[in-house]
Parts: structure tokens; C-alpha cells; sequence
């Protein structure tokens, strides 16, 4: 009995006689029946919304519907229909009518539902009135009356059909008459939530670090992924592009230079190192052979060989991922600062992917940020627990996300594809999209 315990409220002589015939259905249907009450509906007919009240409904085992109909008192019959009179404005109600449209609604919302194959039956129970002859409107087979009433909970069960609707199709209608709704994450909203909560709270470097003066103008920023590096130099240099001053920022991977190209103002200069040395080559009239094992170790020396003879222009400089950079590279690029000029190192060692010597500036104020606010926090509690930074970082994003799955295989059992394939069908499932996946092997 759905729901368990009669609903509250002010009771009139029509509601006890429909809790009467609940008990009937409650004492003698099987327990493989489910049986709900009270149930409001809504549907919309040529843009009008229409509601109602399904008195009972009957769910056999295999989830064919038996909508039944509870009027209680006297009943006006009529040569052609079955009436009811209400008082005040009601009037007289055409109680067949009332069943088709029911019906009717309730067989299109199956259609609509994706369950068509759904018997949809109706049943007229009048417990206080004995039906003196049939009716064009409504077949007396369909109608218990008061005299049959002992005989009500049999031929319930003798209107359901003899087909049987795929085994899914029951727990889709029980939700349906629960309301139970099928829903699963927006995954572009919950993505873009969760962007706009990380620039939000990632903005501490680039709030209070601009603020901080130093005679020597130097600034080291060892920060965690995610703590707001990138937020940091776009402040930074749109403060100086602001003030006028000429501003460089230098970073190691072009997909980052590319990234803050979209970003930063116009009039800043974004490149990574190797652009720097090629920029410098082709000026000098040097062709390069990319398909040479040792052009890049060419330009890079040329480049540091190079450097004492630049033009101090620099207003700010900015290295980016200096964990990958040279020593001899950091300072070849800090000789176009001027003397004047501020220069902010930033970097993460938990980043670093060469074998290169560290560097240290002297008489620099260093800034070490462990913040993480970018990555979910049960991917930084993996993180930590496998140990892959040097120090443990703190979790700060509002997004808790999920643990991560780990997809294993072995000879014999499964391929890297198989594991893969595996992978990104529960992402489908899960409403990501595949511009929302990357795969990296």
C-alpha cells in the first residue's frame, strides 16, 4: 500500500468509504499487488494544465495498471450515463467521463513514458448502490456495486491481461505512481560551478601577493597545482599593462603560453623559452633543422651565449614552471629585465618532469603555497596517499568528486583497449561528454 498510513486531513463520508475499500484491497489482493491512493495528477491538453485525484490504483505483478474509481452514495442512472451529484456548484458530475479522461491521460503518459506496452484498465467501485441495468457509457462488467462487493479484491484480479511486459517494466511503473524521478548530473553545469567556485577561492596568491613590496624586487612563488599561479600573473600583468610598463611572461610548455595568450592583455609579450631562442636564431639569419638531434641544445646555447648583450626593456618579467627550466636558461631570460624591473619566479616542484639543477635567487621573498583548490579532494587524498609530491598538499576545493577508478588488466584476461573502452563508457554513463575527457598515455 503506497502510501503505507492514510493521508491526514479533514474527512468526508466519500473519504472513510474509500479507506473502506482500501482495506478490502490491503486484506485481500496477494502480496505481489501493490496498491496506491490518493493519488494527484497533472497533464496538459491544448496548452491547458488540468489536474485531478486517482482515488486507487492497482499494480498487478507484472506491472499492468488498474485505475478504480470510488463513488460512494447514491448514483443517478440514467438511459445513457452514470451521474453523481455533488452539492453546491458542482451540479451533477457524468462519473463515465470522468473515467475515460483518467484513462485516457494515464495511457498517453505511458506512451510518453516508453512503456506502451502497459495495460491500462479501469474499474468503477459504487459501495453503496446497486446498479439496476446497464448503461451505454460505461460496461457493467467494469462496475462493482454494493451486492459484489465481497467479490471486489477477485475480479480485480480477473481484469488484468494474460501478456507480460518486459521485466524492467514493473519498477519503471511503481516510480512512475511514486514520483520517483530518473535524473543524473549535469556534469557542463557541475563543471562550470565548480570552475567559477576554484577562481573564486584560488584568488588568495593573487589578491595579497601584487601588495607585497621589496627592495630587491625579486619574488619566488613555490606553488602546488591549483593553488593559483596562473590567476596570480594574469594579475600581475595587467597591473603592469596598466601602469604602462612593459611586461614579458616566459614559460616552459606552449600549451600554457597558448592558454594565457587568451588571456593576458594584448600588449603583453607571452612565449616560452625555446620560442625565445628560435625568435633569436631566425633574427640572426640561422635556419633551423628540427630533424637535427641537437638543434634545441643549439638554440638554448646560443641563446645563454647571447644574453649579456640584451636590452635591459623589461618593466615585469614573469618565468612560469621554472622547475623545468636551466639555472643558466632563468638567467639568460632575466637579462631583458630592467634594474629597476620586478621579476616573480614561479614553480612546482611536485611538477617537475627533467632532471634540471635547482636555482635560487638571492635575497628573493619566497612564497610556498601547499593550496590545492583546482582538484576534487578525494583526487588529492590519492595523491598524498601514493605520495607524489614532495610534501603532502591541503585540499581546498568545495567539489569532494569521486574516488578514482583504477582499471587493471593481465595477460590473457584483458588489453589496454578493453580496460579503456571500459573506462569511458561509465564516463557516458555518467553524462560527462568527450570534449569533457582526456585520455593520456
Amino acid at each position: 500500500i503506497h502510501p503505507s498510513t492514510p493521508l491526514s486531513g479533514p474527512l468526508n463520508a466519500g473519504d472513510y468509504r474509500e479507506r473502506d475499500v482500501l482495506r478490502l484491497l490491503a486484506s485481500g489482493l496477494p502480496d505481489s499487488f501493490d496498491v496506491f491512493h490518493n493519488l494527484p495528477w497533472s497533464s496538459i491538453h491544448q496548452g491547458t494544465q488540468h489536474f485531478g485525484e486517482l482515488d486507487l490504483v492497482v499494480i498487478s505483478p507484472v506491472g499492468h495498471i488498474l485505475l478504480i474509481e470510488v463513488k460512494a452514495g447514491a448514483i443517478n442512472e440514467g438511459a445513457s450515463s452514470l451521474t453523481k451529484t455533488y452539492g453546491g456548484i458542482g451540479g451533477d458530475k457524468d462519473i463515465s467521463h470522468q473515467v475515460r479522461r483518467q484513462h485516457s491521460t494515464l495511457m498517453q503518459r505511458m506512451r510518453d513514458g516508453d512503456m506502451p506496452q502497459v495495460s491500462v484498465g479501469t474499474l468503477l467501485v459504487l459501495p453503496d448502490h446497486a446498479v439496476q441495468s446497464a448503461v451505454l457509457a460505461y460496461p457493467r462488467e467494469r462496475i462493482v456495486d454494493a451486492p459484489e462487493m465481497d467479490t471486489l479484491c477477485q475480479q480485480i484480479m480477473g481484469t488484468f491481461p494474460s501478456s507480460i511486459p518486459s521485466v524492467e517494466v514493473r519498477s519503471q511503473v511503481i516510480d512512475f505512481f511514486s514520483n520517483r524521478f530518473h535524473v543524473v548530473t549535469d556534469v557542463s553545469t557541475n563543471i562550470t560551478q565548480v570552475q567559477q567556485l576554484t577562481t573564486s577561492l584560488a584568488s588568495g596568491l593573487a589578491t595579497w601577493v601584487p601588495k607585497i613590496a621589496h627592495t630587491g624586487n625579486l619574488f619566488v612563488i613555490q606553488a602546488t597545482a591549483g593553488s593559483g599561479k596562473t590567476q596570480l600573473a594574469l594579475k600581475l600583468l595587467q597591473d603592469a599593462v596598466k601602469a604602462k610598463q612593459r611586461c614579458c611572461y616566459v614559460c616552459y610548455n606552449r600549451p600554457l603560453a597558448d592558454h594565457l595568450t587568451k588571456l593576458a592583455p594584448a600588449a603583453v609579450e607571452v612565449t616560452t623559452f625555446h620560442q625565445l631562442c628560435r625568435d633569436l636564431a631566425e633574427r640572426n639569419g640561422k635556419k633551423l633543422d628540427f630533424s637535427a638531434p641537437d638543434v634545441f641544445a643549439k638554440m638554448e646555447s646560443d641563446y645563454v651565449d647571447a644574453s649579456e648583450g640584451f636590452n635591459k626593456s623589461i618593466d615585469l618579467l614573469i618565468i612560469d614552471e621554472s622547475q623545468d627550466f636551466e639555472p643558466t636558461w632563468a638567467q639568460a631570460v632575466l637579462e631583458r629585465l630592467k634594474d629597476t624591473g620586478r621579476l616573480y619566479v614561479m614553480g612546482d616542484t611536485g611538477q617537475q618532469l627533467y632532471e634540471r639543477e635547482t636555482f635560487d635567487l638571492t635575497d628573493a621573498v619566497h612564497f610556498t603555497c601547499l593550496d590545492n583548490f583546482r582538484s576534487p579532494t578525494k583526487i588529492v587524498q590519492i595523491i598524498n596517499r601514493l605520495g607524489l609530491t614532495p610534501e603532502p598538499i591541503e585540499a581546498r576545493s568545495v567539489h569532494i568528486g569521486a574516488a578514482p577508478h583504477f582499471y587493471t588488466w593481465a595477460p590473457n584476461q584483458l588489453n589496454s583497449r578493453t580496460a579503456l573502452d571500459q573506462c569511458l563508457m561509465k564516463l557516458w554513463v555518467d553524462g560527462y561528454k568527450p570534449e569533457q575527457v582526456a585520455v593520456i598515455s
